[in-house]
């Protein structure tokens, strides 16, 4: 009998990831991983070279296609960092480099078109750095000669598919996550790109995230791998991407997908987010995600790595050896701004509540608590648009940051649903759900192949009561941290 796989490619902020799933029973087969640094030309700035997101994806992607075995590849589905600014020309080459959510060289930008009531109105979502109409406005701006010379504005996941397929589109998901898409009408708004100062023939065209936008070309068949002619769906936003792959289909359901950065994600019908973001989905009857988010999830556990810890010790085993809840000491995770008690991308993060017997072992545990306690907050914020659907059951834990029995526990012990972890959930398996669709599976088979679960539990007795009131002291800090950022005109004093 045949075996058969579906592929799904991640292009995430730090890196790519391949995964082959069996499309009977929806385990991993084969997978890789690769990297792509990050460039900092000048402060704020935070840029990659597509390039050389093209030739991790085509590493990996020869990784996992030797790999197979007796697996026949029937097709492949594609994910991405959301919200990115990538130019090309007409001949599909990159105008020059790309820039990502995190840059923060955009403020004055944002500023101004938070000012213009018609971005929420038809764009559903209070423009903030992270989405990609500042970033045109100011490329628009600084250097016009360049946005002259482009042809096309596209997403990171829609460079891959056309070096796969020679084709170029976007899908619904990364093209909400512009801010230049009316999502009442479902159709790009000529009227947002021009007030960001672009052209709306920039645009690419928009398909449904699992719609088949192209096959396998005999060129990147033969970079790859890949056989030539497989079907490559559109693909989605990593976001509603590793919704998908969490198994979330229902209201009642949350997924927090923590990685880089965390979003905490919940199905919905409306086009309003209330206080959160507004994110289209990329499977399922509901055509919103209701979002909040983290900026600095995986960022800040990183910093603490690269910081705090010594060659080969591991960042969960040092915070192990503080007690639960830090000992007093608060870390806000604001590295990149602040989405929660408020929007503030001036904001800064740091540690709280300081004193002289804490030692480096509470200062590693505040921040992975830290990081737990911010997306409990954004959970709170998703569970306040809940409408007829009421408080979450469920929440799915997916991404790397997820890994951490610490992380997890502190998490759990401070949200009041049950939760759970999906070990080979994520984006990556949304993606090759994404591509199994393309090729004519149905809903019953991708609700199938969506991954296994384990129970998450909270702590215990006196550590559970030493997270609450962690969590508790974490709110009250962290609203009074972003108070005075403000009173102060965006920089907290020492």
């Amino acid at each position: 009998m045949e075996t058969t796989a579906t592929l799904g490619i991640d292009l995430g902020t730090t890196g790519v990831k391949v995964i082959a799933l069996d499309t009977e029973t929806g385990r991993v087969v084969a997978e890789a991983a690769g990297e792509y640094p990050t460039l900092h030309p000048e402060p704020g700035a935070h840029e990659q070279d597509p390039r050389a997101w093209w030739a991790a994806a085509r590493d990996a992607l020869r990784t996992v296609t030797a790999a197979l075995g007796d697996h026949r590849v029937i097709a492949v589905g594609l994910s991405g960092q959301m919200h990115s600014l990538l130019l090309t020309d007409a001949a599909g080459e990159a105008v020059g480099a790309a820039m990502t959510w995190a840059d923060r060289r955009v403020g004055a930008d944002t500023g101004r078109l938070a000012a213009d009531p018609r971005f929420r109105d038809r764009a559903g979502n209070e423009p903030v750095d992270a989405f990609t109409a500042p970033k045109l406005a100011w490329l628009a701006r600084t250097d016009p000669g360049r946005l002259a010379r482009a042809h096309r504005l596209v997403s990171a996941k829609d460079h891959l598919r056309f070096h796969l397929t020679g084709t170029w589109a976007t899908d619904t998901t990364d093209a909400v996550g512009t801010l230049l898409y009316d999502v009442h009408e479902g159709r790009w708004s000529p009227e947002l790109w021009r007030a960001v100062g672009a052209t709306p023939d920039l645009a690419a065209r928009v398909l449904a995230p699992d719609a088949a936008a192209g096959s396998v070309t005999a060129r990147a068949a033969r970079a790859t791998g890949l056989p030539e002619g497989t079907p490559v769906a559109t693909g989605a936003g990593d976001v509603p991407a590793a919704v998908l792959g969490s198994g979330v289909t229902h209201r009642s359901q949350v997924c927090l997908n923590a990685g880089t950065a965390a979003q905490v994600m919940r199905p919905t019908e409306e086009a309003d987010a209330g206080a959160g973001f507004l994110f289209g989905a990329a499977y399922g009857e509901a055509p919103f995600l209701a979002m909040a988010s983290l900026y600095a999830a995986g960022a800040a556990l990183r910093w603490a790595g690269r910081t705090l810890l010594g060659a080969g010790e591991d960042l969960s085993e040092v915070a192990a050896t503080a007690p639960a809840g830090s000992d007093g000491l608060t870390y806000l995770p604001f590295m990149y701004g602040a989405t929660l008690p408020r929007k503030d991308d001036a904001a800064l993060g740091g540690f709280l509540g300081q004193r002289e017997a804490h030692d480096r072992a509470a200062l590693v545990r505040a921040v992975v608590e830290g990081v737990a306690f911010g997306c409990a907050d954004a959970v709170g914020a998703v569970s306040a648009i809940a409408g007829e659907a009421g408080p979450p059951r469920e929440i799915r834990l997916v991404g790397g940051v997820t890994r951490s029995a610490l992380w997890r526990e502190a998490f759990a012990s401070v949200v009041d649903a049950d939760v759970c972890l999906v070990p080979e959930g994520g984006s990556p398996r949304g993606a090759a759900l994404l591509g199994l669709s393309a090729a004519g599976g149905d809903a019953r088979q991708v609700a199938a192949l969506s991954g296994r679960t384990e129970p998450v539990h909270a702590a215990a007795g006196a550590d559970h009561d030493r997270y609450r009131e962690a969590y508790a002291r974490y709110r009250a800090r962290a609203a009074h941290h972003l108070a005075a950022d403000t009173a102060f005109g965006g920089e907290t004093p020492a």
